[in-house]
């Protein structure tokens, strides 16, 4: 069986890998993507939703037809490097969220069928198997290029650093 399920995140390609910007709409998922198409090159392949789904023993995110009010939604797809759960905040700061922490921000920003409770069983199944295999990070920021030097700090010091080079 495939593992596949729907998130609400801003979805970027950055050296050939998938980043995700996860929170509810109005947080800054958009903004930070943007900043990071501005100041980094990298490749919005989608504003609002990004599909996720096991393949090769890894994370995927592909890009959907549903683009929100960023309008922006490509047929593409990358290996899920990391999440960044966004909050806005009055200074830029990051931390790794232990799993409980981590499936209580993403849990509500994921597509399910609450009334269905094998489906809902089967997705929370899912989102802890993905959530114990991609990092997934805090970042309170600013609508600003600090905001993305800071996150990729975390990027830079991560143990597969070799594969961004």
């Amino acid at each position: 069986m495939n593992k596949t399920f729907i998130l609400h995140a801003s979805f970027i390609r950055w050296k050939g890998k998938g980043i995700l910007f996860s929170a509810p709409s109005g947080y800054g998922k958009s903004t930070q993507a943007s900043l990071w198409e501005k100041y980094e090159k990298a490749e919005i392949l989608n504003g609002d939703r990004a599909a996720l789904r096991m393949k090769d023993d890894e994370w995927h995110a592909y890009g959907m037809p549903y683009a929100g009010t960023s309008g922006i939604y490509r047929n593409e797809s990358a290996p899920v490097k990391i999440v960044f759960v966004i909050r806005k905040a009055g200074k830029n700061s990051i931390r790794k969220l232990p799993l409980p922490e981590a499936l209580r921000y993403l849990y509500p920003e994921v597509t399910v069928h609450r009334w269905d409770k094998e489906f809902l069983n089967t997705i929370m199944d899912y989102l802890i198997c993905f959530a114990t295999q991609v990092p997934i990070y805090m970042l309170e920021c600013l609508p600003e290029k600090s905001a993305v030097e800071l996150a990729k700090t975390v990027l830079e010091y991560q143990k597969e650093d070799e594969e961004w080079k």
